[in-house]
């Protein structure tokens, strides 16, 4: 039996919207590129094999280990 959830369709974000995200976080945007690939090879899904619901969430812990390992990748705005 299938649940609802697995009707709701899935929709990975735009490149040029992870980019702008990124871009406000003022981080370049080949570190959007990036993030944006490696979930693309992962087909936007999570360690359970689910689909990301919010993609953000998970940009926002990419962007925080950045910031804790490689704070110079930041730009000051």
């Amino acid at each position: 039996m299938q649940t609802s959830s697995q009707y709701s369709m899935f929709f990975p974000p735009p490149v040029e919207e992870v980019r702008a995200y990124f871009d406000q976080r003022g981080l370049p945007a080949n570190e959007a590129e990036c993030f944006f690939l490696f979930h693309e090879f992962k087909e936007w899904k999570n360690k359970k094999g689910e689909h990301l619901q919010n993609w953000k969430q998970f940009a926002q812990s990419w962007i925080k280990s950045l910031l804790k390992h490689e704070p110079c990748r930041f730009n000051a705005k």
